[in-house]
């Protein structure tokens, strides 16, 4: 790689579709591929993307395995509790306790290097880009999976609510150029060119949940529209900035809220395929 280009590594969110992401990451890591100046990622993409700037090889695909049939942490019987569905303060605990994320390696591997987890603010609907530390660092991953519904639906950080950050920057290429990187390698775990039809259901009763907020009601109704414009982003051509994606050739076994362990087996291999594919297509 041309030693003048800044380098970014964006991943798109997905829940337990992040495995392919995960993959993909594995095989970089195998490969001792990282060239990388900025780190960004959303949701899902967030906890395997610390994972792999702390060079801990198979540790997210490990972590998904474990809690896709743990019942403290997807449970139909929770919906109607504060928790939600999704516990996402079980998975930090058991994140801690099972699969603990070096830190001290992300601080040493990220010197002089940006690394952000997108959030969205719960009061305005505006994309946030935390930039966590060893005391924050768990929070701020809940705060970027923090789904209406679905799970708690905000998180606290310095007083300040935040949500998923898939509402306010779902794809963050666009935000990765504005940081100065000139390649922007993005992973995504849907087929190339997917766009979103329509409102999804979740995005229309979160919309009306926050009518009387219009700036958050917004981000809700016109989610299609923010992200197809994020997934135009990455094919039109830009001057000075080259973008290259990694995607998988069909859609994912794995659903963003739910999957069984073959399917994740299914989807990790597909993204250890790709990125090697990738490695050896671009960087020979």
């Amino acid at each position: 790689m041309n030693k003048k280009e800044k380098v970014a590594l964006v991943i798109e969110g997905g829940g337990f579709k992040s495995v392919f992401s995960a993959g993909v990451l594995d095989a970089f890591l195998i490969n001792k591929f990282n060239p990388f100046d900025i780190y960004i990622g959303v949701s899902s993409g967030a906890m395997c993307l610390s994972y792999y700037v702390a060079s801990q090889y198979k540790k997210y695909f490990s972590l998904s395995k474990e809690v896709s049939v743990n019942k403290n942490f997807l449970s139909y019987r929770n919906s109607l509790s504060e928790q939600g569905y999704m516990d996402l303060n079980f998975l930090s605990k058991y994140a801690k306790e099972h699969n603990p994320i070096d830190f001290q390696h992300i601080k040493e591997s990220t010197k002089n290097k940006q690394f952000y987890i997108v959030a969205t603010n719960l009061e305005n609907g505006e994309a946030v880009y935390l930039e966590p530390n060893k005391k924050n660092f768990y929070k701020c991953l809940q705060a970027t999976s923090s789904l209406p519904f679905f799970t708690k639906g905000s998180c606290e950080i310095n007083g300040v609510n935040f949500m998923d950050g898939a509402w306010s920057d779902s794809i963050p290429a666009k935000s990765a150029a504005d940081f100065g990187a000139t390649k922007i390698i993005v992973i995504r775990p849907n087929p190339l060119g997917y766009k979103v039809n329509g409102l999804s259901y979740l995005g229309l009763a979160a919309g009306y949940w926050w009518k009387n907020n219009p700036k958050v009601r917004d981000i809700f109704f016109k989610e299609d529209n923010k992200y197809n414009e994020a997934v135009d982003f990455l094919t039109k051509k830009h001057e000075g900035i080259e973008i290259l994606q990694i995607c998988p050739d069909n859609f994912l076994k794995s659903s963003v809220v739910g999957t069984s362990i073959d399917d994740l087996m299914q989807d990790y291999h597909a993204g250890l395929e790709k990125g090697m594919d990738f490695l050896n297509t671009y960087f020979k």
